[in-house]
């Protein structure tokens, strides 16, 4: 049998997001495998921002209830076995080599190995892997986009999710907040029930409600009904008082750190509404112990607090912006420190704007991704008054050095930047 990292070497590392029929051709490798897609209920979510954390909330509100869950989330920060997980333990090395050798053999007599691509390769595992485990439900979250991502080969989940929708990816899902939101929007199918972030721009709002009914969606609920008052914002988390359908004025304790985060919960109180008028789910408490228990590596993360390190996974100017507001609401009268990378496919130079008005002092570095990455001395001459610095960990090194009492180190621009904080 082949090693894991023999498949992983094996797979088609080409990205093509942009190619208008890939979602037909892993329907076809679907029909083959038997559909496992429909051995569970299917929870979809679409966005720009904050699929992660309002997925990885909504895993463990399931979970506490007693469900099996699986997830599907990326990118994976140090393993990509990261990206496929049952009550929140990754695939195995063995159970990912046997549930791909396996979907080899059911391969239509059309369709190579060869002829998918990395990432559709682990959607067809997962989906596989999560039949075989009999998981309950799978919390699956789009890759890029919707219309031609390959989570869109799925059958109509029994609910939809979209959280912010914000500009990105321009060159593969069209360059208007219109355009992305309408990719994005044809992930809805017949009878699902779509629910949509808080704080969306309106021009969104119109395209999802309007494809909602096209499609044949059975209702559309808003995250935006939820009230949600900030009673405290500290490094260990946020004291929220939630009034929702189901809630009244109930005290929860978020663990996950940044305003950006409240606009997530809003949306897993609405889900939480929903389940619990269902009777999927019997007690607030899987809710308000979900809110308390999650944290995701790379979002808002603190790594010390004697000064404060702050990971951060901000990748587009909306991201950006989201967390600079949770900065500033988070400390008073601090100076930052940022340790930045970019990716050269991102709108690298309105992030490095919007972070050099605030920064005291900037280390730049180039991210651990060869094909994409942003070369540190290219950064540096769009920011000269930057420093280069080999990686991540010597940039909080060189930060740590010159920082103050008063000082915030933040790391930040891509997840490939991130995730260099993880290595040994």
């Amino acid at each position: 049998m082949n090693s894991y990292e023999k498949v992983l070497d094996q797979m088609n590392h080409e990205m093509l997001a942009a190619d208008d029929d890939r979602v037909a051709l892993l329907k076809e490798v679907l029909a083959a495998m038997d559909h496992p897609d429909k051995k569970f209920k299917v929870i979809h979510l679409a966005g720009t921002n904050g699929k992660g954390s309002t997925g990885a909330m909504i895993a463990q509100m399931l979970l506490n209830q007693g469900y099996r869950v699986g997830h599907f989330t990326s990118p994976a920060l140090v393993d990509q076995r990261e990206q496929i997980a049952i009550n929140r333990e990754m695939i195995s090395q063995n159970d990912f080599v046997q549930t791909y050798t396996w979907i080899c053999t059911q391969l239509p007599p059309q369709i190579s190995a060869k002829d998918l691509t990395a990432f559709e390769w682990f959607t067809l595992i997962m989906l596989q892997f999560f039949a075989n485990q009999k998981v309950d439900w799978a919390i699956i979250e789009a890759g890029l986009g919707g219309k031609d991502d390959a989570t869109n080969a799925i059958m109509p989940p029994l609910l939809t999710i979209f959280t912010h929708i914000d500009i990105d990816h321009t060159k593969i899902l069209g360059n208007t907040i219109k355009m992305i939101a309408y990719n994005k929007s044809q992930i809805i199918k017949p009878e699902t029930t779509v629910f949509i972030a808080p704080n969306q721009r309106s021009e969104v709002m119109k395209v999802l409600n309007k494809v909602a009914i096209e499609n044949g969606a059975q209702e559309v609920w808003s995250s935006a009904k939820v009230e949600a008052e900030v009673v405290a914002r500290q490094l260990t988390g946020t004291s929220l008082i939630i009034t929702s359908r189901s809630l009244t004025c109930e005290p929860i304790s978020l663990k996950l750190l940044g305003d950006f985060q409240i606009d997530n919960f809003k949306t897993v109180v609405a889900v939480y509404d929903w389940l619990a008028e269902h009777h999927l789910i019997s007690n607030k408490q899987v809710l308000i112990d979900a809110a308390r228990q999650i944290e995701i590596p790379g979002r808002m993360q603190v790594l010390g607090t004697t000064p404060p390190i702050i990971l951060d996974g901000a990748h587009n100017p909306d991201a950006v912006d989201r967390l600079l507001q949770s900065l500033d609401a988070l400390f008073a009268e601090v100076h930052f420190i940022f340790v930045l990378g970019f990716l050269k496919d991102k709108n690298y130079l309105q992030m490095a704007k919007k972070f050099s008005q605030v920064a005291q002092q900037i280390f730049v570095t180039t991210p651990d991704n060869s094909d994409r990455a942003l070369a540190s001395r290219q950064l540096h001459s769009i920011l000269p008054e930057s420093h280069v610095v080999a990686n991540a960990q010597q940039g909080v090194k060189k930060a740590l050095q010159v920082a103050d009492a008063k000082t915030v180190i933040v790391v930040t621009g891509s997840f490939y930047v991130v995730k260099e904080m993880f290595r040994q």
